[in-house]
């Protein structure tokens, strides 16, 4: 059971970053924030979405085990994309902030 969590939670992490990364470069987020656009709320709406696509996953592969594992889905699952969201707001201040005062 232990194994079986630790295996999702870094099977979560993977997809959380694949599925991020992938909304991000179809949104071109990166180029907007570099460009002075406010990226922050499309930064937010991607990773809320990936967030969400995520917890749906792993919730039908509970649903199709059988188990009762709910909660530890839900906080794995906030965890991992947590990750990604702390990158990508770092990133927003960084190269944001940047722009800002190169105008």
């Amino acid at each position: 059971m232990v194994g079986v969590l630790f295996v999702g939670v870094f099977l979560a992490v993977c997809f959380a970053y694949a599925c991020t990364e992938f909304v991000m470069t179809q949104c071109d987020v990166r180029r907007r924030v570099m460009t002075g656009d406010s990226g922050l709320p499309l930064i937010l709406a991607v990773n809320l979405f990936c967030l969400l696509v995520l917890w749906a996953g792993a919730a039908i592969l509970v649903a199709i085990s059988g188990q009762a594992l709910y909660l530890h889905v839900t906080i794995i699952a906030i965890g991992a994309q947590a990750i990604w969201l702390g990158e990508h707001l770092w990133f927003y201040r960084r190269d944001h902030l940047r722009v800002r005062y190169e105008n």
